[in-house]
């Protein structure tokens, strides 16, 4: 369980602490996740951009304060910029949601570029409605998916010598 403990920019930071305790003795946790694409919703306050990364960097030093075992994340809409990552030095994983079509392109090679942290893919999939036909289509959809996993296989730390990938995680429910 990547359990988020800090999500929503209204909330004290201090919230955390409690959010943490509660679970961090249960075997299924592997990691806090503070955020989601806040880039694109701002913690879901509407907060600007160079505002977001400072909000979570309050959140996550009591969550290293209360469970120095497991990993701080926050996930990202696509890839953040050198100086984003350089607000936030504090983020032990990166989690990134791209959609990009049958293949995720340059991501891998961009992220090697801008990082040494770990980064997952923390969505990534496709929609079993076919827009083009107007019509479900699963088979499409499974060789989307297939690509998808193949190439994150192909750039995983562990599985290939440039590897820069932890894993990922299917997300694309609208079926």
């Amino acid at each position: 369980v990547l359990s988020t403990v800090y999500g929503y920019g209204g909330d004290a930071a201090s919230v955390v602490t409690a959010r943490v305790n509660a679970v961090k003795n249960h075997p299924a946790i592997l990691g806090w996740v503070l955020g989601n694409e806040w880039n694109y919703n701002g913690l879901y306050t509407d907060l600007p951009h160079a505002e977001a990364p400072a909000r979570s960097n309050e959140a996550q030093a009591p969550v290293k304060a209360a469970d120095g075992t497991h990993p701080v994340i926050t996930v990202y809409g696509e890839l953040p910029t050198a100086a984003t990552l350089d607000a936030m030095p504090d983020i032990d994983i990166w989690g990134v949601n791209a959609y990009r079509g049958i293949s995720f392109g340059d991501l891998f090679s961009r992220w090697e570029a801008l990082s040494e942290k770990p980064m997952f893919l923390s969505e990534y999939g496709a929609d079993a409605y076919n827009a083009n036909t107007d019509q479900y289509d699963p088979d499409s959809q499974a060789m989307a998916v297939r690509a998808h996993t193949q190439e994150i296989a192909a750039h995983a730390v562990g599985l290939s010598p440039t590897g820069v990938a932890i894993g990922g995680t299917i997300f694309e429910w609208s079926d």
